[in-house]
């Protein structure tokens, strides 16, 4: 986390995530972002009730197009998306931040992955064939293939942290 600056959520879902951000790290400002109108509401009903002046009005950003950018921004933060989107979406959501982020710049990716070309543990196994069964192009990413991705587009593994219920936090860096 940068101790001063500009944050960027991409798909900041009901808004809770970037509430607790902002609360959390008040030097650094926050844009949450969405592509559903009616989250883009709630995270601006979240904002108006913790009252946070770091907090941006919430954004429209579709992060799965082609040639997306949005410059400006010291970190990008993602939480629990890839699972949810097919991988030409994933492919563009990396490019993406790798073209927005200047070097130096950070991208904090959380949520369940593949390690090691299995799964963590049985409820994610069983998680994975719930959303496939729902739309078979979602589900879990292996992570070697999300870093190697990552890598190819010029952000390197910083750091990788173990978080509670098998998700992981994957910290890249723009070289």
């Amino acid at each position: 986390m940068p101790r001063a600056g500009y944050a960027i959520e991409i798909a900041s879902g009901t808004g809770e995530h970037a509430v607790a951000c902002a609360g959390a790290f008040p030097a650094v400002v926050w844009q949450p972002t969405d592509i559903e109108p009616e989250r883009l509401v709630s995270i601006d009903c979240w904002r108006a009730v913790k009252g946070h002046r770091n907090m941006r009005l919430a954004q429209y950003l579709d992060a799965s197009v082609p040639d997306w950018c949005a410059p400006g921004f010291d970190l990008f933060l993602t939480v629990n998306l890839l699972h949810l989107i097919p991988e030409d979406a994933v492919r563009n959501l990396i490019l993406g931040v790798a073209r927005s982020l200047a070097p130096g710049g950070r991208w904090a990716l959380y949520g369940p992955f593949c390690t090691g070309g299995g799964f963590r543990s049985e409820g994610d196994l069983s998680f994975h064939e719930t959303l496939t069964a729902h739309d078979p192009a979602i589900g879990y990413k292996d992570l070697e293939w999300v870093e190697e991705l990552a890598r190819d587009a010029g952000l390197v593994r910083r750091e990788l942290v173990e978080m509670p219920a098998n998700n992981l936090m994957l910290i890249t860096e723009r070289s």
